[in-house]
């Protein structure tokens, strides 16, 4: 499926039946783990309850599950950020997409941000990826920063593969997170992990000192290491 499914619709039946039918990987359009932002501001019929028993079944199943998460709304605040933050960690998902709010010409959200001066510079289009949205509770450079610290501590600090066992997962995700930046400090860092965790030392070896030149080397990743103390 290219979209996300409803997930008050995807009770342990209906899972069953998608994987029998050869369904391997789903997209679980969580959005916010905030019930207060699904509820108040999304109106969205979800509690987190479901999303948390959905993503375990789907586990549980053997399908693959990525989470999109969308920070940065009107209304929102950076307690419910940080309330998404700890979610996340509750959520055996396999991959998580963090994406910052931006609004659809058109859209109630875009006419909230017009009408409030919430839109940072000029506007043109929808890049999920740039925030510019800035409310009187956060800055778009907070939005910015958060989205990245969630993305890497979700999918590498807290990746719920790796700590669970399945390295060759893992490893799947931190090589292609690898592929698309290959200066990934922190993607070699727990590569190294799990090709030590799946005997194949010399490529834990490579992988592990790649990271730490590049993290010696670039201050970006330099900064991201130390936040996360990842060579501790």
């Amino acid at each position: 499926f290219q979209n996300g499914l409803a997930l008050y619709a995807l009770d342990r039946k209906m899972l069953e039946a998608l994987k029998t039918a050869g369904v391997n990987q789903l997209l679980l359009s969580i959005e916010s783990g905030s019930d207060r932002v699904l509820k108040e501001i999304m109106h969205k019929p979800l509690s987190l309850s479901i999303a948390r028993r959905v993503a375990g079944d789907c586990r549980d199943l053997g399908i693959y599950t990525n989470v999109n998460i969308l920070i940065g709304l009107p209304g929102e605040t950076k307690k419910d950020i940080q309330d998404t933050r700890a979610f996340l960690k509750s959520i055996d998902a396999n991959w998580f997409l963090i994406f910052c709010a931006n609004p659809l010409v058109g859209s109630e959200m875009y006419n909230i941000c017009r009408d409030r001066a919430y839109l940072k510079g000029n506007y043109i289009g929808c890049d999920y990826k740039k925030a510019i949205v800035e409310t009187e509770d956060f800055s778009a450079e907070y939005v910015q920063e958060m989205a990245y610290i969630l993305n890497l501590e979700a999918n590498f600090i807290e990746n719920s593969d790796l700590r669970l066992g399945d390295y060759a997962t893992a490893l799947k995700g931190f090589e292609n997170a690898i592929r698309a930046k290959n200066d990934h400090a922190i993607a070699y860092y727990y590569a190294a992990e799990c090709y030590k965790r799946l005997g194949d030392m010399v490529k834990a070896q490579r992988y592990r000192t790649t990271s730490r030149m590049i993290a010696a080397r670039d201050a970006f990743w330099r900064r991201y290491v130390d936040m996360f103390n990842v060579f501790v």
